[in-house]
């Protein structure tokens, strides 16, 4: 009884493993391309920029086959491109997308 106990408990531990390293790294993702983002955030054409760097990251969680749907590292680019589009303190939506990952890497 005690080893079936054992056994269930390692599976349990290993499976929470997995979820923690794959959100982690699904975060990890997104911080890479909000820093590249921060890096350009001075040129002229941010609206092309921002829909590039998006797609270049959702290309990379899509072939890296890293969860996609529902998840809040999605929803922020989703808000952050929102906000370019409209016009509405543009600088500023880049600069809290880039704060939300580097607060949820840490």
């Amino acid at each position: 009884m005690v080893v079936a106990n054992t056994l269930e408990k390692d599976k349990r531990r290993t499976t929470a493993f997995n979820q923690k390293w794959l959100h982690d790294e699904c975060w990890r993702t997104s911080l890479k391309y909000s820093s590249q983002l921060i890096k350009n955030s001075k040129s002229t054409d941010l609206n092309n920029l921002c829909h590039s760097i998006y797609g270049q990251y959702m290309n990379e969680l899509q072939s890296r086959r890293l969860p996609m749907k529902n998840k809040n590292y999605i929803q922020i680019w989703s808000t952050m491109l929102n906000s370019v589009k409209r016009g509405n303190h543009t600088q500023m939506a880049i600069k809290l997308l880039h704060q939300t990952n580097i607060q949820h890497h840490s």
